[in-house]
């Protein structure tokens, strides 16, 4: 008996989960899926109602009343199966039915002649206005409303009890009447009373999940306007002054916050440290990282550091600070004002380019792999000679591949063409020009990368020189 009991509740388990997932997409909302829910719900039991009702009529030889109800028990039944195989027919086979639900039973109330001769058939029509209700468009709604009210008025113009009337409210009839009458009306209130109850809970459920979401965003919000000001208070606040040079740097964050970083940092009175890098990723993580290597750099410069030993040091402590998945393209140019040389190293990081006075390009290469992809990495110190008139252009990847609506990059070729053609002007007005055109280039898409540019112009010759 036991086993016998256990099937019979695995059973019944089996077909209310198959009764609750009629019709289920996994792009519905869950106010949806509650609609979903409730609407075929009611068209599973609405399937024995029609047809009990429908041969109850059909036994007190009420023919036209019992076509009507078989007819229901069709439709329930087609629109049934056919939302179960195409749940995106939703909305459209609801309509349907809803409307054949307010207009049948106001023609077999108009041509049996009024309201008790139909056997309160009308009142099948409650649930049309019923179960707009269940509709996400409420013009819909809307309309079965008015469309049901309208017709309760016009109806109301028959008489409510001719003389003449065929049917008499006695005997057999009047049990069968009253039995569906009370029928109808306690499904339908019940279902009414089901309806309200879930969809307070479901708009009680998704305020409370608003209000949450909304107090979360401003949270959110205020947390990255802090750490967008942070974040800016890291980056020079104006560029520097190195006798004999003019240097400029630009930053433009794709986020609220970003993984580009450049700065300039006094070594003595001689030498100016400039740098410039690119954390992987976007976002707060990108910009967390920046502000650790900032951090890590400024305790490794001062007047008798070695560069190579620097960058070794500074790549150990971003591989041992970060996860596997994160790196730094870095650049890091150690400048003398005293003989124009720019002494660097190139840890992976987009070459930047010296055009001289000639008009030729020279790209100071990578010297060895971005910091913190691999422990104990080495980098080589490259050299360079800024003469009179040469300008070095030191850039993240925003700039080349900064994309416009046509999906072409910016190019480095189209940076340095730039660079050629308006050399003459001032460092800080070479890096505006530049990046005034870098964001004309990409109008009307959305920014994909920080964009990040410090130019450095030889403008004279120090005393020491020239000496």
């Amino acid at each position: 008996m036991a086993p016998l009991i256990q099937q019979v509740k695995a059973l019944f388990k089996k077909g209310v989960t198959f009764l609750l997932n009629i019709g289920a997409d996994p792009r519905d909302s869950d106010y949806v899926r509650l609609i979903k829910r409730i609407w075929y719900v009611c068209s599973v039991v609405s399937l024995p109602v029609s047809l009990i009702s429908g041969f109850s009529e059909f036994w007190v030889g009420n023919k036209l009343m019992a076509g009507g109800f078989v007819l229901s028990f069709a439709v329930f039944l087609v629109f049934l199966v056919d939302g179960a195989r195409f749940p995106n027919h939703f909305e459209r086979n609801v309509f349907i039915v809803l409307t054949y639900f307010v207009l049948s039973p106001i023609l077999i109330t108009f041509i049996l002649g009024g309201l008790w001769r139909s056997g309160g058939a009308v009142m099948t029509g409650l649930l049309g206005p019923l179960f707009a209700l269940l509709f996400p468009n409420r013009r819909k709604a809307f309309t079965l409303f008015c469309l049901y009210a309208l017709s309760i008025l016009v109806l109301s113009l028959l008489p409510l009890f001719p003389r003449d009337s065929a049917v008499k409210l006695t005997g057999n009839y009047s049990i069968v009447f009253w039995t569906g009458f009370l029928i109808l009306i306690t499904f339908v209130f019940g279902a009414m009373y089901f309806f309200v109850v879930q969809r307070d809970k479901a708009y009680r459920l998704l305020d409370e999940e608003k209000a949450k979401s909304e107090k979360l965003l401003r949270r959110i919000e205020s947390d990255l306007e802090q750490a967008a000001k942070i974040q800016k208070d890291l980056l020079p606040k104006e560029n520097p002054r190195l006798e004999g040079f003019d240097i400029s740097g630009l930053n433009v964050p794709c986020y609220e916050v970003g993984g580009d970083y450049y700065d300039f940092v006094p070594i003595d009175a001689d030498r100016l440290g400039v740098v410039i890098a690119d954390v992987s990723g976007k976002g707060i993580s990108a910009s967390l990282l920046m502000a650790s290597l900032r951090a890590a750099l400024l305790a490794e410069v001062h007047p008798r550091y070695q560069i190579t030993q620097m960058a070794i040091r500074l790549n150990d402590f971003v591989f041992k600070s970060s996860g596997l998945s994160s790196f730094i393209t870095f650049f890091y140019g150690e400048l003398d004002r005293r003989s124009g040389e720019l002494r660097y190293v190139n840890a992976g990081h987009n070459p930047p380019f010296v055009l001289d006075a000639t008009g030729r390009l020279a790209a100071l290469g990578s010297s060895g792999f971005p910091l913190g992809m691999f422990p104990q990495a080495t980098y080589e110190t490259g050299a360079v000679k800024l003469g009179l008139g040469d300008v070095a252009v030191l850039f993240t990847d925003g700039i080349p591949e900064g994309r416009n609506a046509q999906s072409k990059d910016f190019t480095e070729e189209r940076l340095k063409s730039l660079v050629l053609n308006h050399r003459g002007l001032s460092a800080a007005q070479l890096s505006r020009r530049i990046i005034a055109d870098v964001q004309g280039f990409a109008t009307g898409t959305e920014p994909c990368d920080d964009i990040t540019l410090v130019i450095i112009k030889r403008v004279g010759e120090s005393p020491v020189e020239n000496s």
